[in-house]
């Protein structure tokens, strides 16, 4: 996997959404898409790490690293309500899936926080680690995540919350966080000569999340089809404004395509919210609520 193309990694979840498959179809590339988290060699990578990587790719990877610690494992909590509460059977198939790929995307960030970074190896003390390491606005999306989840657990047959609960996960959790940072620290990688296992594990998890959003982009396509567009456009006006701001601070100079990770979070909003037939100027909006606020006493920019 690390010799794969760079525009190919970084070009797959596009290509494979503007497909606009099946749960079905994408059940079928999971089978054929399988790769092993213990099998990947980290022995390498932390004598990479440790003596060889240039400090300002370091810094990226811890960052990403602590990042994914906590959507990781945090994904395995909020699937297993998402599926409960899914409406179709061919649904429930594919979640299984996505739940599979979440737990071996956890076991090989917990084995980067503990190989490669040296954090705490008991996975409690580790997310303890973790949180320390990333933005307050982790913080604020997790405690949305936490209010959504809950209203499915207590509510399963509620089609409304199922699909604000897909939209919060699959569109914006997924889609513009996880899958834009996956895409970055690859084309950090990429032409460094090391850390062969962590390329080759996150080239992985891009193709793996190609299929996780998806299979959302396809739940709420049908949503917005049936007349749930307004709970659809409220959690993602609620989300979408933290997870574009998630990363300032952190990696932000370092995002592929010369675009800070801020710029392709937001493409990647506009292209999402097209393809479930969400109109651009609802786009516009949430991505003008995620623009800097001027500070005390300081005047508004001119229109």
């Amino acid at each position: 996997m690390p010799r794969l193309p760079l525009g190919d990694v970084l070009r797959h979840a596009d290509l494979v959404t503007e497909q606009e498959p099946h749960p079905q179809a994408l059940y079928e590339r999971w089978e054929k898409q399988q790769w092993s988290a213990q099998a990947i060699d980290l022995e390498r990578d932390r004598e990479d790490f440790d003596k060889r990587l240039p400090r300002s790719v370091r810094k990226i990877v811890e960052e990403s690293v602590a990042t994914f610690i906590i959507g990781e494992y945090t994904g395995l909590d909020l699937l297993g309500p998402i599926l409960t509460g899914a409406p179709e059977e061919h649904d429930h198939l594919y979640l299984g899936t996505q739940i599979a790929d979440e737990t071996r995307h956890t076991q090989l960030m917990l084995r980067l926080g503990e190989e490669l970074l040296g954090l705490d190896p008991d996975p409690k003390k580790m997310l303890v680690q973790a949180w320390n390491m990333v933005t307050p606005p982790h913080r604020d999306l997790s405690r949305i995540e936490t209010e959504v989840i809950r209203e499915v657990q207590e509510h399963p047959s509620d089609y409304r919350r199922w699909l604000r609960a897909v939209a919060l996960f699959h569109l914006i959790t997924e889609g513009v966080l996880a899958l834009v940072g996956q895409r970055a620290i690859v084309n950090s990688l990429h032409g460094v000569p090391l850390l062969a296992g962590v390329k080759a594990g996150f080239t992985a998890m891009c193709r793996d999340e190609s299929r996780h959003v998806s299979f959302g982009l396809h739940a709420l396509r049908q949503g917005v089809r049936e007349g749930y567009g307004d709970d659809i456009r409220e959690i993602i006006e609620l989300a979408g404004p933290i997870a574009l701001n998630i990363e300032e601070g952190g990696q932000a100079d370092e995002a592929p395509q010369g675009l800070t990770m801020k710029q392709l979070g937001i493409e990647s909003l506009y292209r999402q919210l097209r393809l479930i037939g969400i109109e651009k100027e609802f786009a516009d909006h949430v991505v003008a609520l995620a623009a800097p606020k001027p500070a005390p006493g300081e005047a508004s920019p001119r229109p």
